[in-house]
């Protein structure tokens, strides 16, 4: 089972870092399309090899990664057809293909359909090489040099990247070289979704490669973050996923894919700009406001003549036109910001409040010029 876990950790790291551009160019679904279609590319190249370790497979991946963007990006870029369209023909029709060539001629062969869909991470350590005397699985070594690779590239075209995933057209005027960045990248893509085959499949992939980056870039817009709280989402995902799935006796992909999803669904719920957060705020603001009017009540009546009438425990919810429930809370929240007091009857201001009745004065603009002269009363 740890060997399971490593290959998912590594797995789920190495896409998250493909990811982060992936979600900044808004190619997710592109990706998906990807880890579909370089399926095609596998099995015609198993074909001409008969060799399911060959490396010819993730080349043949490779190209059909490409094969299908170039396909995407031409129909994507006519005028009668739109990228989410094209995404949705092109990639079911090379997937279809690759599943129909492997249900007719590859049934008994280690490339079986139920491989390709979720993969298989679980028996990762029955295939394991020794490197300095430690025996680690086969997935987990192909992850690591994967890993290595994205890292590198990642570095040295850093710039490239991080210009053109934002501004293109900038990076087109400044001399970037536009189309070899963005195939390099797709083609980086292909390999890495073609690597991680063995170990979540072609269809749960996607949330590898997507579900900690999204979930990263609602915590933070800087990229250097994202990159890090990516991994860190990824961990997370993958080491409760697993303790789960051990747990249940149940799929460890599949559950890490939930407890991603799960993961997802809290940040947006929870985050600086979530829906809970906002209903938070909105709750805060509606509270300031609504004690900012009880003040000015008080402040506006106090010495009038009129206090003992609109400042009274028992009539004030009638003059703000508030249920009393409201009243009562709160006037204990300002009476214990020492805000306002009880005195007899009737609500009154303290020093403290009286100042803060002023700021609030002037804050609205609220003073002689404008005949409010109860706004200038003082003590």
């Amino acid at each position: 089972m740890i060997g399971s876990y490593l290959v998912l950790l590594i797995t789920s790291i190495t896409c998250s870092m493909i990811g982060v551009f992936l979600v900044l160019r808004n190619l997710s679904m592109v990706a998906d399309a990807i880890s579909h279609s370089v399926l095609l590319g596998i099995v015609i190249a198993f074909f001409i090899t008969q060799d399911i370790s060959s490396p010819l497979l993730i080349i043949g991946a490779g190209i059909f990664g490409v094969i299908t963007v170039a396909f995407i990006e031409a129909l994507g870029k006519s005028k009668t057809v739109k990228r989410s369209d094209a995404i949705g023909v092109v990639f079911p029709m090379f997937f279809s293909i690759a599943v129909i060539l492997i249900s007719r001629y590859a049934r008994n062969i280690h490339i079986d359909t139920d491989m390709v869909l979720m993969g298989e991470v679980i028996f990762a350590s029955l295939d394991s090489i020794s490197i300095f005397g430690i025996d680690l699985p086969y997935s987990f070594v192909k992850m690591g040099i994967m890993f290595i690779i994205n890292l590198i590239f990642i570095i040295i075209f850093y710039k490239q990247l991080k210009i053109t995933s934002f501004d293109q057209e900038y990076g087109f005027l400044i001399g970037i070289p536009i189309g070899f960045i963005f195939y390099s990248f797709m083609t980086l893509t292909s390999i890495t979704a073609v690597v991680a085959f063995d170990a979540v499949g072609s269809i749960l992939v996607l949330s590898f490669f997507i579900a900690p980056v999204a979930s990263a870039h609602m915590i933070s817009d800087d990229l250097e973050s994202m990159f890090l709280w990516s991994a860190i989402i990824a961990i997370i995902n993958c080491s409760i996923g697993s303790w789960i799935a051990i747990n249940l006796n149940a799929s460890m992909t599949g559950m890490c894919a939930v407890v991603g999803m799960v993961v997802f669904i809290i940040i947006l719920f929870l985050h600086k700009k979530g829906v809970v957060y906002k209903f938070i705020q909105k709750r805060k603001t509606l509270e300031n406001v609504k004690k900012e009017m009880f003040i000015f009540h008080i402040g506006n009546h106090m010495g009038d003549g009129r206090s003992k009438d609109e400042n009274k425990v028992d009539q004030i919810n009638i003059h703000l036109n508030w249920k009393i429930k409201e009243v009562d809370i709160i006037s204990e929240k300002l009476i214990s910001d020492s805000l306002i007091y009880k005195l007899g009857e009737e609500y009154s201001l303290t020093e403290s409040g009286f100042t803060y009745y002023e700021y609030l004065c002037k804050k609205y603009g609220l003073n002689k010029k404008d005949g409010l002269n109860k706004c200038m009363w003082k003590n």
